[in-house]
């Protein structure tokens, strides 16, 4: 059976709609979070989930667990449950994880300020007398960096579980900022300039799982390798959220450009090029942290 792709688990995970705009997205759903200790003996089957579900997409279990460890967070295999309460409703879910870019975008903070979670008033499908439902949406190319951007404002002044609530999404979200086609076209879709670039969407959608585990078989890196990548990972400081805007911006334009050479030169990731990525994640993970741990 071959590898479902991220709009083959969009189709079959549409059941009940609602409308809006002319956009159709499926019914809100509920993600039930049971204890720390509850969620730690489920671990192994959750990762397996990920490891083996055809919906999977994005940097594979042990890539995210691998920047949230490096980061510092203290149970870095939580860092991935983003990517299962996504499956709960992958419409309006999944986009947290991406955002389409056009080739030739050059990411900015007035950008992110354009691709954001819109509310509106929703009615269901085939019932125009039913109430109307107030609802967040994504924009449908996407809005990884704005989402960033919003959880580290609710991180702020948080403790206890509602900050480790949040750290665990950040943390997922700042590490799919650092996988090259997260911020590239996908298939058909309409990128964040309302075009679609097929050509290079299909590229993309063909090659994005073996982005996704191109450090499977290198993790966790030990010795002259570990050390290497220590020295690539560089301070930064974080004063505003302006500030903060700025640096998902930087990483969002090295995966646009490490994506777009991938595309001209016909060929995948190195392992090189993804640990310089990710070890930017872990950069900006390492200051929000520093910024909202109070």
């Amino acid at each position: 059976m071959g590898i479902k792709t991220r709009s083959d688990c969009q189709a079959k995970k549409v059941k009940s709609l609602f409308c809006f705009g002319g956009e159709m997205y499926p019914k809100l759903t509920i993600w039930e979070k049971g204890g720390m200790a509850a969620l730690k003996r489920v671990l192994v089957i959750i990762l397996m989930v990920f490891n083996f579900s055809p919906c999977a997409f994005g940097w594979s279990s042990e890539t995210h667990i691998f920047i949230a460890t490096e980061a510092g967070i203290k149970n870095p295999e939580v860092t991935c449950f983003p990517d299962l309460a996504r499956e709960e409703n992958i419409i309006l879910a999944g986009p947290f994880h991406w955002h389409d870019a056009a080739p030739t975008t050059i990411v900015t903070p007035d950008y992110i300020d354009q691709h954001q979670i819109t509310e509106g008033m929703y009615v269901k499908v085939g019932a125009p007398e039913s109430k109307p439902i107030k609802m967040k949406v994504p924009d449908p190319s996407g809005v990884l960096y704005w989402k960033i951007l919003e959880l580290y404002q609710h991180m702020k002044g948080r403790t206890g579980w509602e900050y480790e609530y949040y750290l665990t999404n950040i943390a997922h979200y700042v590490g799919d900022l650092s996988q090259p086609l997260h911020n590239f076209p996908y298939a058909d879709h309409p990128a964040g300039d309302g075009k679609a670039y097929p050509e290079i969407g299909f590229w993309a959608k063909e090659h994005h799982q073996q982005f996704d585990s191109v450090l499977d078989s290198f993790l966790p890196l030990t010795g002259k390798e570990k050390e290497t990548f220590q020295k690539m990972i560089n301070p930064i400081q974080i004063a505003s959220v302006d500030d903060l805007k700025k640096e998902i911006s930087k990483i969002a334009n090295s995966a646009i450009s490490l994506a777009n050479k991938c595309y001209a030169e016909k060929r995948l990731l190195t392992k090189d090029e993804a640990l310089r990525q990710i070890a930017m994640s872990v950069s900006l993970l390492r200051v929000i942290m520093k910024n909202t741990n109070q």
